[in-house]
């Protein structure tokens, strides 16, 4: 089969040999894999890279031992794996599990991967959309869904990425007001002219907190989520949340950013939580968002077959794009 080897900017494929079944993992053809904001960090790497690509949707094709799983059942490919057995995994919450085992890549023609962790994917929704479901809309599912955010709430969305994107797309979908911020031109006018954001900040402009209060009132903003990874942007968002307020960060940070607890937290009764995707539990939820939403499909902006690889990989980085789609079999 085709694989994906990244590093150095390059993108390119390999042949490797086709992965086995084995006890409830289940071999899945991959018909759509997106390309993740994470993965600039492989095409980037001064080493190679074979292992990038964790989204993905497509039909199983073979299978020893499952029983949840069996050949010709369409599913969604939520992202890395989980030991199946802790009360992280059973409760849902796969994702946080201490005890991964390896995975292998979505960037191929076939996949290994383990059952539970797969959603099964109704005939109606195609398998593009089927790959929003995992990192393109599950970290800011997740959000929405613990802050309890609601159609007379305002969200502000700050990095608008394909991960932000999805939060603008799910908050404009249960009728919340949007405040999105971004410096990225593409991405400014994306969020206002196809997804619906209610107002588009600069996010570089030094009067951004002012505007962003000005925007709100007479209302509060208390809800918040960081999808940018920055760090300015992530003290931004507790700055600017009044008291009472919620903020979820799910753009990855590996940095420090300064924060007093006394006067950030304690004296403002605020709540951070991090989120890096959806609870399995909520699979229902999540395939109801992939059906009636009408903008869920319009975060693709690209397709690409495998053949275009690099082209496809140049047209992510280069900031003009969202979702980019690899099509495996092209």
């Amino acid at each position: 089969m085709k694989s994906l080897v990244l590093g150095n900017k390059k993108a390119y494929l390999e042949d490797v040999p086709d992965p086995t079944p084995e006890g409830e993992w289940v071999i899945v053809k991959i018909e759509s894999t997106p390309i993740c904001g994470s993965d600039k960090n492989a095409f980037f790497s001064e080493t190679l890279v074979r292992d990038a690509g964790h989204e993905g949707a497509g039909i199983v094709v073979d299978s020893a031992g499952s029983t949840l799983l069996k050949k010709g059942d369409r599913v969604i490919l939520n992202p890395l794996s989980g030991c199946g057995k802790c009360e992280l995994c059973l409760s849902g919450n796969y994702i946080y599990c201490t005890d991964k085992p390896p995975f292998g890549s979505h960037f191929a023609q076939f996949v290994k991967v383990q059952d539970f962790v797969c959603t099964k994917l109704p005939e109606d929704i195609s398998y593009d959309v089927g790959a929003m479901g995992c990192c393109a809309l599950g970290p800011s599912f997740s959000s929405i869904k613990r802050m309890n955010l609601k159609a007379f709430d305002t969200l502000l969305v700050t990095g608008l990425g394909p991960v932000g994107m999805g939060a603008v797309s799910i908050a404009k979908f249960l009728g919340a007001r949007v405040i999105a911020l971004d410096t990225v031109p593409f991405r400014k006018k994306m969020a206002k002219d196809v997804l619906g954001a209610d107002v588009v900040l600069d996010a570089a402009d030094p009067e951004v907190k002012a505007q962003i209060i000005n925007a709100v009132r007479p209302a509060r903003i208390i809800r918040a989520i960081d999808a940018s990874g920055n760090a300015a942007a992530e003290r931004l968002c507790i700055d600017v949340i009044e008291p009472g307020g919620i903020i979820a960060f799910v753009g990855e940070n590996h940095k420090e950013i300064p924060i007093v607890p006394s006067r950030d937290f304690i004296r403002k009764g605020l709540t951070l939580m991090g989120s890096w995707h959806c609870n399995l539990n909520d699979r229902a939820e999540m395939i109801s968002l992939l059906r009636r939403s009408p903008l869920v499909p319009k975060l693709i902006t690209d397709t690409f077959g495998f053949s275009k690889v690099q082209a496809a990989f140049d047209k992510f980085v280069g900031g003009d794009a969202c979702k980019v789609m690899l099509k495996p079999w092209e």
